[in-house]
């Protein structure tokens, strides 16, 4: 029986577990609207550093008798638990809270249906938000984040593919071909997407992403569309290839743990997956590995709530955590996105930037993903990919 139809922003919010890393991204927001102040009040939230002394280095706030800039003050953050924001706070939160002698105070879901549920109540008790950029971009529609002070955050460096009044990136996640390692060898693997597609080349049977957002993408390449003219997006054509390949592609996952399982037991010994699951599942011994070229990348914003008492002290912190050497301290912590500052690069050892998904020379090879288009399309696209499978 089919469920119900899930929209952009349903999906948005709903979609759990299919992200990258080694815990992924919880977005369940079922069951969280309702614990919404609670689960913001302070009794529940996780103090990452507690007050630091004053220091010379940095300014006072106008009115105080000396110490950082922000002594005494908490921010509160929301991201995404797990191995990635155990890597934000050893690498952005803990360094900022030192610098400014504040408090940086934990949250974890950040939600659509979280984030507007704290608007409308005019209780913005999360004052920095690590969201998804397709929600980053139409929350700004919807009135729901603060403008960003670009005199105080610098947009030097940073995608300006994923830039708004309202957004910064924060990261980027790359969706790419992986295979078997035990099926596939490191010289004999599909090595574009025409080539995974390609069943008498390399026999077995595929799985791949059950959200078209970027899955599109890899099949339009598969049938021969230049990475550069892909947008808009050949929706029809898509759906061609989709129909002529559907008996080669076994499943369709529904989580990044999913997706590993199904290619490092050889059930589904090619698949359409992200990299840093890979690369995790890599680490860990499974026999998997990806390549990067062609992959599609897609990316995460900071954005600042819509009523934050904090918004001065937020500009700070998102200008802190998408400078240069942060963000190459981050991407090296975590190898499984990549910086959303192009000139955090300078700023790491080659081998360190070969462990990257994508980089400034795999990015050559590789498409952003185009945010606008998807905001605009994803309702009808996803509910057309919805009745393909049934059929």
């Amino acid at each position: 029986m089919r469920g119900p139809r899930r929209t952009a922003s349903s999906f948005i919010s709903d979609i759990s577990d299919m992200r990258e890393g080694d815990n992924m991204k919880q977005k369940t927001c079922r069951g969280r609207v309702s614990r919404l102040t609670a689960g913001l009040a302070a009794a529940s939230l996780i103090f990452s550093t507690a007050a630091c002394s004053s220091g010379s280095g940095a300014s006072a706030p106008s009115g105080s008798a000396g110490g950082k800039k922000w002594q005494g003050k908490t921010l509160t953050v929301c991201s995404w638990g797990g191995a990635i924001q155990a890597a934000q706070k050893k690498t952005i939160f803990d360094k900022f809270a030192e610098k400014y002698g504040c408090t940086v105070a934990e949250d974890t879901d950040p939600s659509p249906a979280k984030v507007k549920a704290a608007v409308q109540a005019n209780n913005m008790e999360v004052d920095v938000w690590d969201v998804d950029t397709d929600f980053a971009f139409r929350g700004e529609k919807q009135n729901l984040f603060e403008k960003i002070d670009f005199s105080v955050v610098k947009k030097d460096g940073l995608i300006s593919n994923f830039i708004t009044d309202y957004s910064v990136p924060s990261e980027c996640s790359a969706i790419c071909i992986s295979w078997n390692t035990d099926k596939f060898s490191e010289q004999n693997h599909p090595k574009t997407w025409k080539e995974f597609f390609d069943t008498a080349k390399y026999p077995g049977s595929r799985t791949l992403y059950s959200n078209p957002m970027s899955m599109l993408e890899a099949v339009l390449m598969a049938d021969g569309v230049d990475k550069g003219k892909l947008y808009p997006l050949d929706v029809d054509r898509a759906f061609a290839f989709l129909t002529k390949h559907k008996k080669d592609v076994q499943t369709f996952w529904d989580s990044g743990s999913q997706s590993v399982q199904l290619v490092s037991s050889g059930d589904n010994p090619l698949g359409e997956l992200w990299a840093g699951r890979v690369i995790k599942a890599k680490e860990e011994g499974q026999p998997v590995d990806y390549d990067p070229n062609q992959a599609i990348i897609t990316a995460d914003s900071w954005v600042i709530g819509k009523g934050s008492k904090n918004v001065e002290m937020a500009n700070d912190f998102i200008a802190f955590a998408t400078s240069a050497q942060i963000v190459a301290d981050y991407a090296v912590e975590y190898p499984g996105n990549a910086p959303c500052n192009n000139n955090a690069y300078k700023l790491m050892t080659s081998e360190q930037v070969g462990k990257l998904a994508s980089s400034p020379e795999k990015i050559k090879n590789q498409v952003y993903y185009d945010v606008k288009w998807w905001v605009e399309n994803y309702d009808s696209v996803y509910q057309r990919f919805q009745d393909w499978k049934m059929k």
